[in-house]
């Protein structure tokens, strides 16, 4: 069968529309709809998208590690690739009505690598720049942090199903505004232009820290009170 543009941009729900971050809902949601229409004309499927997106990510990681000026904005361009193609996938598993577990699973593995990757890179990007070795511990709690944070929502999720999004409904807009799916790529590239890529790394840092302890006992809180 196939789907024209319109089916695509109509299988977005109000309530998908409504969780989309600012960065997703203007830019890459719109960006992701030609792609899509591409992407089932080559009859890949979702999952594959995920697996695509993946090296992306990961090459992202890589580039943006590289010493000189062009190396990093070609792993900024992966990422924001990235960030598309996490928009591409969920677009061609609502369109063909094939969402499931199995692709909810692939989709949240594919977001750990790319924070990691991405939190990674960061750190050896400042010290590349300035030498200043503790960078490594603030970037790898934050990837931690990160990890933590999705795996007790993951299982929480695991627990609860859909009402689960409700519980941290704030944490997740936050999260959506603020990671590799929102104004953290942009922010990549206005601070490796302009400087001040401490300044991203601090506030990843003490976001995603504090983050991880105030979801965790939030959510183990409602799952004491739920009686699990």
């Amino acid at each position: 069968m196939g789907y024209s543009l319109k089916d695509i941009t109509n299988s977005i729900t109000p309530e998908k529309r409504a969780a989309d971050g600012f960065w997703t809902r203007f830019v890459l949601r719109y960006l992701s709809f030609p792609l899509t229409w591409l992407a089932l004309k080559l009859r890949l499927r979702a999952n594959t998208v995920s697996y695509i997106s993946v090296i992306f990510s990961i090459a992202g990681g890589i580039l943006f590690s590289l010493e000189g000026f062009f190396f990093p904005l070609w792993g900024i361009l992966a990422f924001f690739v990235f960030s598309i193609l996490d928009c591409v996938d969920g677009n061609i598993a609502r369109v063909t009505g094939t969402a499931g577990p199995w692709g909810g699973w692939a989709d949240a593995v594919m977001g750990f690598v790319a924070y990691t990757s991405i939190f990674i890179a960061t750190g050896v990007y400042y010290y590349l720049k300035t030498g200043w070795w503790p960078v490594f511990i603030f970037t790898g709690i934050t990837a931690s942090a990160n990890l933590l944070t999705r795996v007790a929502y993951q299982i929480y999720k695991n627990i609860e199903g859909q009402s689960a999004h409700e519980s941290v409904s704030f944490e997740r807009m936050l999260a959506e505004n603020t990671g590799i799916t929102g104004f953290l790529v942009p922010a990549l590239l206005f601070c490796h232009l302009w400087k001040g890529m401490i300044v991203v790394i601090g506030f990843n840092f003490f976001f995603y820290l504090g983050g991880c302890g105030i979801t965790i006992l939030k959510i183990a809180r409602k799952a004491r009170l739920a009686g699990h």
